[in-house]
């Protein structure tokens, strides 16, 4: 703990720069003019009319621009057009004036000077649009797709929102980007993924991710980073890659917010809500939503056993139905102190319950079709999980643009408890039981961070930083069985346990990028010492295992023109073992397929090149690339069978795991009313393993659509398409998956608010399959959802921005 506080005190005074702060105190600003004191500031007004009638342009949105098009400030004028920016810092601008039925109207050149005081602008005029509003909205959304030295940016724009209730739904129409049958994400097919909000580490806002991404509302994101082949600035852990969801900050001074609300089919509904306000140096910012969600689904399994004396079949065929209701609340406030520093604090809770039901039939049968066994087994389990989190973020702006250090903490708890109940039936006596299982868990977890970047020259900047993150837990399993003769439950010591999990690491980075004419190159180098701590608690055994590890990355780039980029990537990724994966705990909730965790897990190293280029117009363009990973100690599950049919599966370092291919992404306005993004992947997967006797290799492909239509009376249409390909695993091969989903909306009270109905899965096609073939079996089996979701959907924004800056907004 003491190592990470000096690594983060080493940081904060190289925030310093070259000087120190008792030598010449910054002046620090958020435009690139030399920062004055808050009397030299200088108000902006200004008109906004219709250039042809010379009448008000009631309530047009009036942004304040730097020279790179970053925003500094932001009003709305008032109803005769008028509009005030307050406390606006010397230098030069560009004013952007936006309102609905005219053309976007930019004012290049704007001069504040210290003498002035007031600037006025006087009468700008806009003129009025030739084209459809709801082509005015197409044109001025961001571009979804853009590409940068180090990663994939991914602009959250009305279209995807339209049919996204949260991350979760987000997630799927990112490119490169699937979810697995439970809902965790996938890079290029392929899990272990470390999954970031905001820069900070997804586990801080709960233990099991795909309830996170599904309680956070999707209107909160702006946008989402992908990074295959991250820089040595993000955390070197996650084989495939890092996300990072970025939240929306609002920066337009007053009042403003947004209601959603969703009705769907099978008890699928959610509202959410968050509201924004800032007002002089204070900013304030509360959203909340609430969800409830059911799904149904079938599971077939077929297995050949071919260890005996004879061949045996096991099938089993059932369905259930997962239901969950969760709760997300989130309060920030924020404080500027000067144009230098600012400190913003954030309390986020999350509550959710979980109902699932399960039912399956088992048959176990000789060659000759002869019934050897049979049984059904029924489950019914309950769950109850609420997590709370406060996060302190605190930046200081230095003279030179883009000079910055930030500051980070974040401590976050949480706690769940549930409950199972099984009963298990058949036609042979002796396998008649009931069982029980009770889970308790809690968990703490503390973060710190802070990075420092400096501009040493227009063309080269450094960054360094150090990081710190400690986390606790402590689950407690308890398995009973059933006693007819005593009715009462008795405790099965053999399927119970109690297991405590504690992880240290400590982090620091460093990364360089040199600009030279149009070439670009960015170096950079992690270490990270971490220490695991297991202690099986019921059984008195603990384990310790500590890590050293660099991380070095590479990106070189050149720039063609001013809209294309060659770009060659690399970075090496490790992989520790997961806490659930070093559990030994043995889950028998179903007999026949046993799971354990393995607390000899080491970590696994992934070494990441990539090849691209990108050429983005105005209309579009493509981004095409090579790439290849190469796995060694790969940590992947790993099944065996004994002589009576039953399966052990646990996690194990097997050997080495390769993939590559080519990839492109695709983005087109075809006309004025279509618009389509595309990603498309060919690759090869290879799993070795001399030791297990494995080598599976496949050629496969994958691919995703967004498509975008403007309709008839201003209805947007969308669709989106995924397949992802076969893949080559461990003991066989993971079938391929597909997925299709169509929206429609409208903006409506003058574009305040809109309708919008989306349907997702619409051929029932997500379906996981996966074939395991081995010397001693042969299976195969099937995962599918079996209800379509359709939902309706209205949302409306609200929020009178002030003009003038008072507090009257």
């Amino acid at each position: 703990m003491r190592t990470g506080f000096k690594v983060l005190g080493l940081v904060g005074m190289l925030a310093a720069g070259p000087g120190t702060y008792a030598e010449t105190p910054p002046t620090i600003h958020t435009t690139t003019a030399t920062a004055k004191e808050t009397k030299d500031l200088v108000k902006v007004i200004g008109k906004v009319v219709d250039a042809a009638k010379n009448t008000p342009a009631s309530f047009a949105t009036v942004a304040l621009l730097r020279t790179d098009s970053t925003a500094v400030s932001g009003v709305m004028a008032d109803e005769n057009g008028v509009f005030s920016i307050p406390e606006v810092p010397p230098g030069n601008y560009i004013l952007r004036i936006t309102t609905v039925g005219y053309d976007t109207r930019f004012v290049s050149n704007v001069s504040i000077a210290t003498e002035a005081g007031t600037t006025d602008l006087g009468v700008i005029g806009l003129t009025a649009s030739a084209q459809e509003l709801s082509e005015v909205v197409v044109r001025g959304e961001k571009t979804m797709i853009v590409n940068d030295i180090d990663k994939k940016i991914v602009n959250v724009g009305k279209d995807l929102l339209a049919t996204s209730n949260n991350v979760s739904e987000l997630l799927e129409k990112v490119p490169s980007v699937s979810l697995d049958e439970n809902g965790n994400p996938m890079l290029r097919g392929k899990g272990n993924v470390v999954v970031l909000i905001d820069g900070k580490p997804s586990s801080l806002y709960g233990n099991d991710l795909p309830t996170v991404l599904q309680s956070f509302p999707a209107e909160l994101i702006e946008r989402i980073d992908v990074m295959t082949t991250p820089s040595a600035k993000y955390e070197g852990e996650g084989a495939s890659g890092v996300i990072d969801i970025i939240t929306r900050k609002s920066r337009i001074k007053g009042t403003n917010g947004n209601l959603r609300g969703t009705l769907g089919n099978n008890w699928n509904n959610n509202g959410s809500g968050y509201i924004n306000h800032k007002e002089g140096k204070w900013g304030l910012r509360a959203s909340g939503s609430a969800q409830q969600r059911k799904w149904f689904f079938r599971r077939t399994l077929q297995r050949e056993n071919y260890l005996g004396e004879t061949t045996t079949r096991l099938d089993q065929n059932g369905n259930g139905q997962d239901g969950n209701t969760s709760l997300f609340g989130r309060l920030g406030v924020n404080y500027d102190f000067d144009e230098q520093n600012s400190l913003g604090v954030v309390v986020n809770y999350s509550q959710d319950q979980n109902h699932n039901r399960n039912f399956y039939h088992n048959e176990t049968r000789l060659p000759n079709g002869e019934l050897i066994q049979q049984f059904d087994r029924l489950s019914n389990g309950n769950s109850r999980g609420n997590n709370v989190n406060a996060n302190l973020d605190y930046r200081h702006l230095f003279s030179d643009k883009d000079h910055v250090f930030t500051f980070t903490a974040n401590y976050s708890e949480g706690q769940s408890n549930g409950s199972s109940e099984f009963d298990q039936q058949s036609d042979w006596d002796e396998l008649d039981l009931r069982q029980q299982s009770l889970r308790q868990n809690n968990r703490q977890a503390l973060f710190l961070n802070a990075d420092y970047t400096w501009p040493i020259t227009p063309k080269a900047t450094l960054e360094v930083g150090a990081r710190s993150r400690l986390n606790s837990s402590t689950t407690n399993n308890a398995f009973y069985t059933y006693i007819p003769d005593t009715d009462t439950f008795v405790i099965n010591p053999n399927a119970s346990n109690e297991f405590g999990y504690s992880d240290a690491s400590y982090n620091g980075y460093v990364t360089f990028t040199q600009k030279t004419g149009d070439w670009g190159i960015r170096g950079g180098l992690r270490v990270t010492d971490a220490t695991q701590h297991i202690n099986q608690i019921s059984r008195q055994q603990s384990f310790k295992a500590h890590f050293l590890y660099l991380v070095p990355t590479l990106a070189l780039s050149r720039k063609l023109d001013d809209e294309t980029l060659v770009k060659l990537n690399y970075s090496r990724r490790v992989q520790r073992p997961q806490a659930d994966r070093l559990n030994p705990f043995t889950d028998i909730s179903d007999p026949r397929n046993i799971q354990s965790g393995n607390p000899n897990l080491t970590p696994e190293y992934t070494h990441k090149a990539e090849l691209g280029y990108s050429s983005y117009k105005d209309k579009g363009g493509w981004g095409p690339s090579m790439f290849v990973d190469y796995s060694n100690n790969a940590i992947t599950r790993i099944r065996t069978i004994d002589e009576e049919g039953i399966a052990y599966s646990r996690f194990d370092n097997v050997g080495r795991e390769m993939a590559y291919g080519f990839e492109t992404d695709f983005s087109r306005q075809i006309s004025e009313k279509i618009k389509v993004n595309a990603t498309g992947r060919i690759f090869r997967s290879e799993v070795v393993s001399e030791i297990a006797n494995i080598d599976n290799q496949t050629w496969s492909y994958s691919g995703n659509l967004n498509a975008f239509m403007q309709l008839p009376f201003n209805v947007r249409a969308s669709a989106y398409l995924n397949y992802d390909g076969p893949r080559a695993i461990a003991q066989g091969t993971r079938q391929g998956t597909f997925i299709a989903n169509m929206g429609l909306r409208k903006d409506v009270l003058e574009r305040r608010g809109t309708v919008s109905f989306n349907v997702q899965d619409i051929f029932l096609s997500r379906i996981y399959q996966s074939e395991l073939r081995t010397d001693t079996y042969l299976q195969n089996s099937l995962w599918q959802r079996t209800n379509r979701f359709v939902g309706l959907t209205f949302q409306y924004k609200f929020g009178k921005i002030s003009a003038s800056g008072d507090n009257d907004a």
